[in-house]
C-alpha cells in the first residue's frame, strides 16, 4: 500500500530563518511501515513548501497527519480537505497530541476517517493491513478511533512502546537530512514530572520508554558517516531522565571518540559528576525548564524544583563548560506583578545566561487548562477549527491578567536586545574556555552569520508589537 505521512507545520519565516527539526515520530512510523512492506513518503511542511496538488501523483491510499494543539491545525484541516478532493477514496488518519486528547471533537469532522490515540507505529501497520485485507477486525486495532455508520467508536487503548530498541531506525532516507536546521534525535518518550501546564503527563502517562545507549550511539554514527552530521539535538522532554542510560551513553561516546557534539534538555538537579561526564562526551548546551522565579508559581505549576537548585545546576554547568539555556513561561495564570519581578530578578542574579520567554499555552486536558476554564479565563473552542487560534491569538482574558502589558513588553525588549551576543557574554564572564570546545564547520559559520545579520537588519517593530511576537 502507498502511504503518505504529513507534518502540517506552519509555513512561517521570521528574522531568525526557518526553524526545523526532523519529524521524528513520522520517521519511526515510516520505518515500521516500510518494514511491513509498504511504500511510504513523508511530506514535511517545515522544509517542503509544495502544495498537496504537487504530490498527489504519488496516489496514496492512506494519509497520516501529525497534529498538535494550536497553529498547525489550520494547515492540517486545509491539507486534509485538499487531499480528499484530489484523491477521492483516500483514507485519512490524524495522530499525535491533539487527536489523542480530544478524540470526540476531532473525529466529528467528515474529512477525517480515523484517529490514532497514543503510539502510532504498530497501529498504522494494522490499519494498513485492515484496509488491504479486511483483517484484523477494525474493532481489534488498539488505539484506533473510527466511525461506524456515523457513530463514534473508541477502541481499547494501545500501550506505549517501552523498549524503543524493538523499532527500526528512523527512515532518514525519506527526507532531505541536510535541509533541516537542527539534526535531531528522539530517544525517549514521556517525562516523570507532573507539571500542570504540560501535556506530557496526559499523553504519555509518565516516562513510557527509551532507546538504549548503544542504539543512540549507533544512530549518531550512521548520521555522521552517511550524512556528515556533526551536531545532534536531542529533541525530547528530558534526555537525562534515565541517569544510568545517560552515563552509559556518555561513556560510549568517549570510548568511541565520536566527532559529534550535542545538546539536550534536562530537569534541574544534574549532579556534578554527570555534568562532567556529559561535557567530556561532547555536550555543548543544556536547556532547563525553570518557568518562573517565584517559589509560589513554581509550586502552583508543580514544577518540583527550588530556586537554590536552579542556581546550583547552572553553576555546575558553567564549571564544566556547558552553556545553560533557560526557559521561562510568560503570563502564567494567577501570576502577580511581584512574582513576575521575581523572575526578572532571578535572570539578573544568574547574570543573564541565554534564556527564552515562551507564552503560556493552554493545552487541552492539562491540569492548568482545567483551572483556567473553571476560573473563566478562557473560552473553550467549540469546534476543531477554533483550536487553531488558542495558541496564536490572545487566549487568556486580558482583564484577568495581573502583569501590565508594558511590564512584559520591557522584559521582552530586554530579551531581544543583543540576543545573539548573550551566549558570548555569559561564556566570557563565566566559562572563557568554552570556546575551545567549539569546532564549527565553514558551513555552520556562514549559516550563523546569515542569521545574525538577518536579526540585526530586521526593521524596527511597531510599538507594542513585541507582545504580539511572543504569540
Amino acid at each position: 500500500m502507498k502511504i503518505l505521512l504529513v507534518n502540517p507545520a506552519r509555513k512561517n519565516f521570521d528574522a531568525f530563518g526557518r526553524h526545523s527539526v526532523f519529524p521524528n515520530s513520522l520517521l519511526y512510523i515510516a520505518a515500521v511501515l516500510e518494514q511491513a512492506g509498504h511504500e511510504v513518503r513523508i511530506y514535511d511542511n517545515q522544509v517542503d513548501l509544495r502544495e498537496p496538488k504537487d504530490i498527489a501523483d504519488f496516489n496514496p491510499q492512506l494519509i497520516g497527519f501529525s497534529v498538535l494543539s494550536g497553529p498547525n491545525i489550520v494547515e492540517a484541516i486545509q491539507q486534509t480537505k485538499e487531499f480528499k478532493v484530489l484523491l477521492p477514496g483516500v483514507k485519512t488518519i490524524w495522530g499525535n497530541v491533539h487527536p489523542s486528547v480530544l478524540p470526540q471533537q476531532t473525529i466529528a469532522e467528515e474529512y477525517i476517517d480515523y484517529l490514532c490515540v497514543g503510539a502510532g507505529e504498530y497501529l498504522m501497520v494494522e490499519l494498513a493491513k485492515y484496509l488491504e485485507t479486511g483483517a484484523p477486525s477494525i474493532a481489534e486495532i488498539k488505539g484506533l478511533v473510527w466511525k461506524d455508520d456515523g457513530k463514534l467508536v473508541i477502541n481499547e487503548p494501545s500501550e506505549f512502546i517501552k523498549d524503543l530498541d524493538e523499532l527500526p531506525d528512523p527512515a532518514w532516507h525519506l527526507i532531505d537530512v541536510l535541509s533541516y536546521w537542527e539534526k535531531s534525535l528522539n530517544t525517549s518518550r514521556g517525562c516523570p514530572s507532573k507539571c500542570t501546564f504540560c501535556y506530557s503527563p496526559l499523553f504519555y502517562k509518565g516516562y513510557s520508554g527509551d532507546l538504549s545507549a548503544e542504539r543512540i550511539v549507533s544512530q549518531i554514527e550512521h548520521l555522521y558517516t552517511r550524512y556528515g552530521v556533526k551536531f545532534i539535538r536531542f529533541f525530547e522532554d528530558t534526555f537525562t531522565c534515565n541517569r544510568d542510560r545517560l552515563r552509559k551513553f556518555c561513556e560510549l561516546m568517549i570510548e568511541r571518540k565520536m566527532p559529534v557534539q550535542w545538546d539536550c534538555d534536562s530537569r534541574i538537579g544534574l549532579s556534578d559528576e554527570d555534568i562532567a561526564l556529559m561535557s567530556k562526551a561532547g555536550c555543548l548546551s543544556v536547556g532547563l525548564g525553570i518557568e518562573s522565579g517565584s517559589p509560589r508559581i513554581i509550586k502552583f505549576i508543580k514544577k518540583g524544583i527550588t530556586i537554590r537548585a536552579v542556581e546550583e545546576t547552572i553553576a555546575r554547568l558553567a564549571r564544566h563548560k556547558i552553556m545553560p539555556r533557560l526557559y521561562f513561561i510568560a503570563e502564567l495564570p494567577s501570576e502577580t506583578i511581584e512574582e513576575f519581578q521575581e523572575t526578572q530578578n532571578l535572570i539578573k542574579r544568574l547574570d543573564r545566561p541565554p534564556y527564552q520567554y515562551m507564552p503560556y499555552m493552554p493545552f487541552p486536558g492539562t491540569v492548568l487548562y482545567d483551572y483556567i476554564v473553571n476560573e473563566g479565563l478562557i473560552k473553550e473552542p467549540a469546534t476543531l477549527a477554533e483550536w487553531a487560534g488558542v495558541l496564536t491569538l490572545r487566549a487568556i482574558n486580558p482583564s484577568y491578567l495581573k502583569v501590565p502589558p508594558e511590564m512584559l513588553d520591557k522584559a521582552l525588549d530586554d530579551l531581544r536586545h543583543f540576543y545573539f551576543l548573550r551566549p558570548l557574554r555569559f561564556a566570557l564572564r563565566h566559562m572563557p574556555f568554552y570556546f575551545t570546545r567549539l569546532t564549527p564547520t565553514p558551513v555552520a559559520l556562514v549559516k550563523g552569520l546569515k542569521r545574525f545579520l538577518l536579526y540585526f537588519n530586521t526593521r524596527p517593530l511597531p510599538e507594542g508589537s513585541i507582545r504580539g511576537q511572543l504569540r
